[in-house]
């Protein structure tokens, strides 16, 4: 299957937020004015997964740049039911992480829901550690946690060196 990663366009919204509805329960979903507000703002990035039709959009990313933090926080990561066990979600992942030692940031962050076990595996073969912090994402820890990579051990784990 051929698909192209590149960033996202305005032309990409109607794509993107059909995504959103068809990855995430109608509680974690964007409204359209709401998805469009997120991503005109300054300190975020979006990309999206063309499919081989052009246009289909297959998959999406978007980061918000916490430079306060010194992170990147993963607002929404989505991968069309069809096209997940692909690597496609491995390779948002990658890019994000590069961006944020391009940065110069210590670590990324997901939002998790709490019983997403597909997602918690994912994570975890990714580095990914449970915070056990909720705020401000979750409403409670039992409902969701924030979920890291610090970027410093994993360099150091897999021996590269610091950009």
């Amino acid at each position: 299957m051929e698909v192209t990663l590149r960033p996202f366009r305005p032309e990409d919204l109607d794509g993107l937020f059909v995504l959103d509805y068809r990855c995430y329960a109608p509680s974690y979903r964007f409204g359209y004015q709401q998805l469009l507000l997120t991503l005109q703002q300054a300190d975020v990035t979006a990309l999206v997964i063309e499919g081989e039709r052009k246009g289909d959009i297959v998959g999406g990313l978007i980061v918000r740049a916490e430079r306060s933090a010194a992170r990147a926080a993963v607002v929404s990561l989505m991968i069309e039911p069809d096209y997940r066990r692909l690597g496609l979600g491995k390779r948002l992942l990658e890019w994000v992480e590069q961006y944020a030692r391009k940065s110069g940031w210590q670590d990324v962050v997901v939002p998790l829901e709490r019983g997403n076990e597909a997602a918690t595996a994912f994570l975890t073969t990714r580095g990914f550690a449970d915070t056990g912090q909720g705020q401000p994402w979750f409403a409670s820890p039992e409902v969701g946690t924030l979920w890291r990579l610090a970027l410093e051990e994993v360099s150091v784990e897999a021996g590269a060196s610091q950009p």
